[in-house]
């Protein structure tokens, strides 16, 4: 009976093995796969999962050759650890020491992995590595053949290399970040050398103890490995990933909930299955559909009410501005909302006045343009032709302001059977305007102006409309500056990461890096100033980096011309969304860098057509050639990443 349990808890351990480490082994490849320890780590887990993988088909398996031909299988993870290791050191000492030696170091990971393969090779077609019959007592594995104990060399030597180089990595680290986050390596990096290894081939198939002490081994070495493979791959989460570690350990722990914590409480339902359909004498397919169906249903509400807690722990110190921010969709008052409220007050306003057209106008991209509309729309469109709204916005806004006598909103002006009523901020700034028809008499007359029982009504109405346009408008002003933050951000989170891994050997390439330079934003500017020719675009300090560098060879050998295709790239970068309002900063931005660089427009063209002045011109055109110093910034740290992942 103690035997009986202690195999299924053996056999939900090595569930939980499998689970875990397939759900780190996907997490980061898809989070981390251009760093080269993080590759490394992605081998071991996948080792493992392969090993662990053959054990609960083992467990199932009835015929002695399917049991074979599994066990040998397994040898593919088995093989492979040694290499991967090597693989894992290599990168370690490269990432801490630099680049030098990096052919030597790359032939040796390669020569290993061949060994590795050259070992699996032996394990699965000949009796040199693991040879004899399948003992099946409470497990079953392999005898050790004459070449098993290279091996056990091999393995064992590259646990002392890995070793060896985790802490000269450590020594070499210059943060405390770093040697701690090292430090969790060290004392983990065992574990899928500990899940893997076939003791019971050194024991030659045979038990070493009687089989619950066995079994209390195993499950014990099964739960070290959960714990350890889970540190390593926490440990080696934050290599090369250009983002602050609150947001990779958030992530890390939803991983989790969503990965190992789902698979194994599945996993634990389906193993009570068999105990309850005993107990409760129903049948197993019953319970199971039962089982599905509760978790299908617990699981997503246990996720969703425990992430905020362990959310709360990694945001602990800058929890009132997660909060804030976690709430803001609910808060903002987005351009839907400012549509559906401008068609209801449009509404509201011609039923006052007992009409049924009505327009909204608004800046837009190529000047002012109608943005809700209700009634008529041949009549409006007919009365827009008529007077183009870009010159009767300018002028209503004149007539509005130099005559203090007008009223703010009754006091409208007339225009071809339409009132136009200027709507404006609560600092007189000029938003648009609303258009509404004029009632006609029986003769086709259009009445003179509104009712005096209706101003008061239009008067609140047309306040909130003021309210809601001033609203939206200074909404997207810090939006406008939000996402002019981003590259500086991301930017400042590159060089965060790169200090918090930071090495003496890593240092070394701080400072020779271009894009670090304090002159870097001038650079720029001189390459976009000579961008169709001229000596600071061909003898420019940016042909030194990475990007343009790779593009010579696509643009015929020419660095000049892969110079500007970079330039291009990054002004292409810049280009905001269609659904962007036209009016934005960042069309503004990315016009003046079209206009004037790629273009190579008149500044006075230019400054005409954007409708601004020059002094204006000149303050834009700066804040847009800074942005395209950070666009390339963060373009040279992408092909930082590419670099680091192809060596």
């Amino acid at each position: 009976m103690i035997t009986h349990g202690l195999l299924q808890i053996n056999e939900l351990l090595i569930a939980t093995v499998l689970i875990v480490s397939f759900s780190l082994f996907a997490y980061i490849a898809l989070h981390n796969w251009r760093n080269d320890t993080a590759r490394a780590i992605c081998v071991l887990l996948l080792n493992v999962t392969i090993v662990y993988g053959g054990d609960v088909l083992i467990g199932r398996a009835e015929r002695p050759e399917t049991i074979q031909f599994l066990l040998r299988l397994q040898w593919l993870g088995i093989s492979l650890v040694p290499a991967a290791y090597i693989h894992l050191s290599m990168a370690l000492l490269r990432a801490s020491r630099g680049n030098g030696q990096r052919q030597q170091r790359r032939w040796l990971v390669m020569g290993c992995y061949s060994g590795s393969a050259i070992f699996f090779w032996l394990a699965t077609s000949t009796n040199l590595v693991v040879q004899g019959g399948v003992s099946r007592n409470i497990l079953a594995q392999f005898q050790a053949g004459p070449l098993f104990w290279g091996y056990t060399a091999f393995f064992f030597g590259s646990l002392l290399i890995t070793f060896q180089a985790i802490t000269r990595a450590r020594q070499n680290a210059l943060t405390p970040t770093l040697r701690r986050r090292l430090t969790y390596l060290r004392n983990a990096f065992l574990g899928p050398g500990l899940g893997v290894f076939p003791y019971l081939v050194v024991a030659g198939g045979n038990l070493l103890f009687s089989q619950d002490i066995s079994l209390i081994s195993l499950s014990l070495v099964n739960l070290s490995v959960i714990a350890m493979v889970t540190v390593m791959t926490y440990s080696v989460g934050f290599q090369g990933v250009f983002l602050p570690d609150r947001l990779i350990k958030q992530d890390f722990i939803r991983w989790g909930l969503y990965g190992p914590v789902v698979g194994v409480t599945i996993i634990l339902c389906f193993q009570l299955v068999p105990w309850l359909d005993t107990l409760l004498g129903l049948p197993g397919d019953t319970l199971i559909t039962f089982a599905v169906m509760i978790m299908t249903v617990m699981m997503p509400i246990f996720i969703s009410r425990t992430r905020p807690y362990l959310d709360a722990l990694v945001y602990m110190q800058d929890q009132e501005e997660i909060d804030y921010l976690r709430n803001l969709p609910r808060n903002i008052f987005t351009g839907t909302d400012l549509r559906q409220l401008l068609e209801n007050t449009l509404i509201a306003v011609c039923g006052a006045l007992h009409t049924d057209t009505g327009f909204v106008v608004g800046p837009g991209r190529e000047g002012y343009t109608v943005k809700v509309l209700c009634g008529s729309r041949h009549r409006i469109k007919q009365f827009v032709a008529e007077h183009p709204l870009s010159d009767l916005m300018q002028q209503l806004d004149r007539e509005t302001t130099s005559s203090p006598a007008v009223p703010p909103h009754t006091g409208a002006l007339p225009r071809n059977c339409f009132w136009l009523l200027p709507l404006r901020s609560p600092d007189g700034l000029f938003l648009g305007a609303l258009g509404v028809a004029r009632s006609s008499d029986t003769r086709g007359n259009c009445q003179e102006p509104v009712p005096p029982e209706s101003r008061h009504l239009i008067d609140v109405i047309a306040h909130h409309m003021e309210l809601a346009l001033t609203t939206v408008h200074m909404q997207q002003r810090i939006f406008e500056t939000l996402r002019s933050l981003d590259p500086g951000v991301q930017s400042l989170q590159h060089l965060t990461t790169r200090l918090d891994q930071a090495t003496s050997a890593s240092l070394d390439t701080l400072s020779t890096d271009i894009s670090l330079d304090p002159q870097f934003p001038r650079l720029v500017k001189d390459a976009l100033t000579h961008y169709w020719g001229g000596p600071k675009l061909s003898d420019s300090p940016l042909l030194e980096l990475r990007m343009v560098r790779r593009l010579i060879e696509e643009e015929g050998g020419s660095p000049t011309r892969a110079l500007q295709a970079v330039l291009r790239q990054a002004i292409n970068n810049l280009r905001p969304d269609e659904q962007l309002d036209p009016s934005a900063q960042e069309w503004i931005l990315y016009n003046i860098l079209e206009l004037r660089f790629l273009q190579g427009k008149r500044i006075r063209d230019i400054a005409s057509r954007l409708a601004m002045s020059e002094s204006d011109f000149y303050r834009k055109q700066r804040v847009a050639v800074e942005e395209v110093a950070r666009q390339l910034v963060l373009m040279e740290n992408g092909e930082k990443e590419k670099s680091n992942g192809r060596s």
